[in-house]
C-alpha cells in the first residue's frame, strides 16, 4: 500500500522522501487503511479526497488516481491513464467505488519529512560519487593491463557482485520495484519461493544469497585488483579455473532443484547460472589456448585467495545480521508507533494528567486560530536552550495544522535586561503596548517570541526593538501568578486543551496526531460544557 502511494505523489509530480511516506503510512494505528493514507496525505500537507463513484464516470476523473481493490496486494491500485482502466489491466468487478484522488503541491508542509528528504537526495548523490569513483578506479586498473578476457571477467564479477546484492537485499525484506516486475512475470516463475527453500541453503548458517555475493567480491577482487598488480597472473588464474569448476555442480544442482523438486523458476538464480557458465566459457578457453598451464599452479595464491574469500564471506555474513537486527528494530519501533500514535491512548494520558484552569486572559500571548479545536499552552523560560528547540517544532505544528491548532505562551520572570527590563518581562510590556488589539496580532507575537529565541542575545534583540514600553505591572503578575499557583518548576511544561502534556510525548509526536485528536477533544470539551441534568 504504502509503495503504491509513493509512486503516485511522485506520478502527481510532488518531490517526497519515499522512506518518509512509507514510515508515516506504517506507523499509523489504522495501517493498512485509507484513513491512515488521507491522515498521512494530511500531514504532508496535501490536499486529497476519498469518495465513491460509479464505473462509469471513472474515466471521467482526471488522472492520476487511486482506486481502493480489496482484490489487490496492496488494498490500492494506481491509475495513471485509460489503458490502466481496461479489462487486461485490471479487474474491477470487487471494485466499490471507492476513488482517492489528491492534489499537487509544490511544497510539503512537514518539516521532518523536509529534512528526511534532503538526506535521502545527499545519500544518493553520495551512493553515485561513490559506485563512479570505484568504478572509475576499477577502470583505470584494468587499462594498465587492458585485454578482452580480463574486461569479460571483470564485467560478469559486477554482474554478480549486483545480482547477489539483489538477493541479499530479498532476503531482508527490501524490495525494488523493476526487480519484483521480473521475477513475477507468470505463475510458473517465483523467486522468493525458490529463495526461502531448503535448497537454497548452503549450511545451516550459509545461504545462497551470501554465498553468490561473497564470491563475486571475491572475484572482484581478484580480477579488478590482484591479477593488475601481480607479477604473474597464471597463478591467480588457476584460483579463478577452481572457483569456476567447482560452480559446475552447483549450476546443475540449481537446474534440477527448480525444475524437479520445486516445480518453479527463479530468474535471478538463472541469471547467477548464466554468469557462472560464461565465466566457465572464458576460463576454459585460457586453458585451451595455453594462458592457463599446470606448470602456473602455485600454493601460496591458493592459501591466500581462501582466506581472502572466509574473510569476505565472514563479513558479509557479520553485515547481514547487523541488517536484520537494524531491520528489526525498525519494524518493532514501527509496531511500537501505532499504539503511540492511536488517538485514543494518546487522550487517555492526557485525560489522566493535571488539569489547569488557565483560560486565555486578557494578557494572553496566543499565536495561530483563535478558533482551533486544539488549543496548546507553552510555559517557557526565555534562556532555556530547550524551550527554543520545542519552539521551533511548535512553529513546525503551527505551518502544518494551521487552522486545527493555536498556541499560548505563559514566562518566567528571567532572563538578562532588555533596555534595563528582564527580557521576559519586556516581551510582555512589548506585546500590551504595541501589538495588542492590531492587525496581525498573532503574526507579530510570533516573530517577537521567534527573534528572541533565533538570537537569544540582547544586544542583536536590542537593535531590533529600539522601543521601551511603558510599565504593565498587571500584564507580568498575570504569568508570574499562574506559574506559581500551578507550581511550574521546569521548562518547557506544555498543555493541552487544559491537561498537562502526557510524559510519555514529546510535542513533535503531535504532528502524527492530530487528525485524530480534533474530534476526540471536541467531543471532551462537549461533554465537559454540557449542563449537568437536574434530578
Amino acid at each position: 500500500m504504502e509503495q503504491v502511494v509513493v509512486d503516485y505523489l511522485k506520478d502527481l509530480g510532488i518531490s517526497v522522501s519515499e522512506e518518509y511516506c512509507k514510515k508515516i503510512i506504517v506507523s499509523h494505528p489504522d495501517f493498512p487503511s485509507l484513513l491512515g493514507v488521507s491522515d498521512a496525505l494530511e500531514r504532508l500537507g496535501i490536499p486529497s479526497q476519498i469518495g465513491r463513484i460509479e464505473e462509469e464516470h471513472l474515466s471521467k476523473v482526471a488522472f492520476p488516481f487511486l482506486i481502493h481493490l480489496e482484490s489487490s496486494r496492496d488494498g490500492l491500485v494506481l491509475i495513471k491513464n485509460k489503458e490502466d482502466l481496461s479489462k487486461g489491466h485490471i479487474d474491477l468487478t470487487r471494485w466499490e467505488g471507492i476513488v482517492l484522488k489528491a492534489e499537487h503541491v509544490t511544497e510539503i508542509k512537514d518539516t521532518e519529512h523536509n529534512r528526511e528528504l534532503k538526506k535521502e537526495r545527499l545519500a544518493k548523490k553520495a551512493l553515485l560519487v561513490l559506485a563512479s569513483s570505484l568504478l572509475g578506479a576499477l577502470l583505470i586498473l584494468l587499462l594498465q593491463t587492458f585485454s578482452w578476457i580480463s574486461l569479460a571477467l571483470l564485467s560478469t564479477s559486477i554482474a554478480g557482485v549486483i545480482v547477489g546484492y539483489i538477493l541479499i537485499a530479498k532476503e531482508l525484506g527490501v524490495t525494488f520495484k523493476p526487480v519484483e516486475s521480473f521475477c513475477n512475470t507468470s505463475t510458473r516463475v517465483n523467486c522468493d519461493k525458490i529463495l526461502n527453500s531448503e535448497g537454497a541453503k548452503i549450511f545451516s548458517f550459509f545461504s545462497l544469497s551470501e554465498a553468490v555475493i561473497s564470491y563475486f567480491v571475491f572475484q572482484l577482487i581478484v580480477v579488478g585488483i590482484i591479477l593488475p598488480f601481480a607479477g604473474s597472473n597464471e597463478p591467480y588464474l588457476w584460483v579463478l579455473m577452481a572457483g569456476s569448476v567447482l560452480s559446475i555442480p552447483m549450476v546443475i544442482y540449481s537446474l534440477y532443484y527448480q525444475a524437479i523438486k520445486a516445480k518453479t523458476w527463479c530468474k535471478l538464480c538463472m541469471l547467477i547460472n548464466g554468469v557462472l557458465a560464461v565465466q566457465v566459457g572464458i576460463l576454459s578457453f585460457l586453458w585451451i589456448n595455453g594462458t592457463i598451464s599446470v606448470q602456473g599452479v602455485e600454493l601460496v595464491p591458493f592459501i591466500f585467495s581462501s582466506f581472502l574469500f572466509l574473510t569476505i564471506a565472514t563479513s558479509i555474513i557479520l553485515l547481514k545480521n547487523k541488517f536484520q537486527d537494524i531491520s528489526d528494530s525498525v519494524n518493532a519501533e514501527i509496531a511500537a508507533k501505532r499504539v503511540k500514535n492511536a488517538p485514543e491512548v494518546f487522550s487517555h494520558l492526557l485525560f489522566k494528567g493535571n488539569r489547569i484552569d488557565y483560560q486565555q486572559d486578557e494578557y494572553k500571548m496566543l499565536i495561530g486560530n483563535p478558533e482551533a479545536s486544539l488549543n496548546l499552552l507553552m510555559v517557557a523560560n526565555v534562556n532555556c536552550h530547550p524551550c527554543k528547540i520545542a519552539y521551533m517544532q511548535v512553529l513546525e505544528l503551527l505551518d502544518q495544522y494551521p487552522n486545527q491548532i493555536n498556541v499560548a505562551f505563559k514566562f518566567l520572570m528571567s532572563g538578562n535586561n532588555v533596555h534595563g527590563i528582564p527580557a521576559s518581562a519586556y516581551m510582555i510590556r512589548y506585546l500590551n503596548e504595541f501589538i495588542s488589539g492590531t492587525e496581525n496580532e498573532s503574526v507579530k507575537i510570533r516573530k517577537l517570541i521567534e527573534d528572541w529565541y533565533k538570537y537569544m542575545s540582547v544586544e542583536t534583540f536590542e537593535k531590533i526593538y529600539t522601543d521601551v514600553p511603558k510599565e504593565h505591572d498587571r500584564a507580568i503578575a498575570s504569568h508570574t501568578e499562574w506559574i506559581t499557583k500551578h507550581e511550574i518548576i521546569r521548562t518547557p511544561t506544555f498543555f493541552l486543551n487544559g491537561y498537562e502534556f502526557p510524559t510519555q510525548y514529546k510535542i513533535s509526536d503531535l504532528s502524527a496526531l492530530v487528525t485524530g485528536l480534533v474530534p476526540l477533544l471536541e467531543e471532551k470539551k462537549s461533554v465537559v460544557q454540557k449542563p449537568k441534568e437536574l434530578v
